[in-house]
C-alpha cells in the first residue's frame, strides 16, 4: 500500500618474512558500542557492536580518540568507534596504525555539481518505522526539483548484509512530486531489534540529481523487543 502526502520541510595472513613486525589488528569492545559513519556521535549510525565482541581496527584519527573498524571482522562494513569503548590492554599498536582523514560529507542538498541536476527528481529514504502489526513501513521522499514517474526498487537488509526483502515500487500512475512523500508498507515483519539498511534504487536505474542519499541505516525495535 502506498500513500502520498505532503512533507515538511578475507583474513590477513602475514608473510613469514614480515612476521616479526606483524601485530594483531583486532580489538575487543568493553561495552556495547555504536559504529558511526564519521568520527562524530552526530554522524549516521552504521552498526551496533555488542560488548565483548571483537572488531578489526584499520586506522585511527590523528589524535587516536576514534578508531576506524571493520565489523564483523571479515565483512566490508566499516565505521568509527571511540577508543575509550575498547578494552585498553587489548588494543593493537596504534602508532603503527595509519591516521585517516574522515570522509567528506555531502549534504542532501549538496548536489550542485552541475546545472543538469536542477530538473531531476531526487529520491531518498525519509524514515522507517515498525507498525503495530510488526511490519516495516518506509517513507520515500522526492527532494529533487522534478516529479518522479515510474518504477523504483527498494531493498531492506540486515546489518550483516542478509537481504530481507526487495520490492518494486510502482509510481507510474501516481507520480511523486517534489516535496511529496510516499508511504510504503513493505510487508516485512521486524521480529528482532537491530540495525537495518534500507536502500532506494540500488541498481541506479533512476536518473536523479543526487545518488549519495539513497541509503539509510536505522535502528528498529522489533516485535520481540530486545535483540
Amino acid at each position: 500500500m502506498i500513500l502520498l502526502a505532503g512533507s515538511q520541510r578475507g583474513v590477513f595472513v602475514p608473510d613469514a618474512a614480515s612476521a616479526p613486525t606483524a601485530t594483531s589488528s583486532t580489538a575487543r569492545l568493553a561495552t556495547t558500542s555504536n559504529v558511526y559513519a564519521r568520527p562524530a556521535r552526530a554522524a549516521d549510525l552504521v552498526a551496533v557492536i555488542p560488548g565483548g565482541r571483537e572488531a578489526r581496527v584499520t586506522g585511527r584519527t590523528e589524535d587516536a580518540v576514534w578508531l576506524r573498524v571493520v565489523y564483523p571482522p571479515q565483512s566490508n562494513l566499516e565505521g568509527w568507534v571511540p577508543r575509550a569503548n575498547f578494552v585498553a590492554d587489548g588494543l593493537p599498536d596504534l602508532a603503527s596504525m595509519p591516521a585517516l582523514a574522515p570522509e567528506s560529507v555531502t549534504s542532501a542538498g549538496g548536489t550542485s555539481t552541475g546545472t543538469g541536476g536542477d530538473s531531476l527528481p531526487d529520491l531518498t529514504i525519509a524514515s522507517a518505522d515498525v507498525q503495530q502489526n510488526g511490519n516495516l513501513a518506509v517513507r520515500l521522499t522526492n527532494e529533487g526539483r522534478a516529479p518522479f514517474t515510474g518504477h523504483v526498487g527498494l531493498q531492506i537488509s540486515g546489518a550483516d548484509g542478509e537481504i530481507l526483502g526487495v520490492l518494486n515500487i510502482d509510481l507510474t500512475e501516481r507520480p511523486l512530486a517534489p516535496g511529496r512523500f510516499a508511504s510504503v508498507n513493505t510487508g516485512i515483519e521486524v521480529r528482532r531489534t537491530g540495525l537495518f539498511v534500507i536502500e532506494i534504487d540500488r541498481t541506479n536505474n533512476v536518473k536523479e540529481s543526487g545518488e549519495f542519499n539513497n541509503i539509510r541505516r536505522v535502528l528498529l525495535v522489533g516485535a520481540g523487543g530486545t535483540p
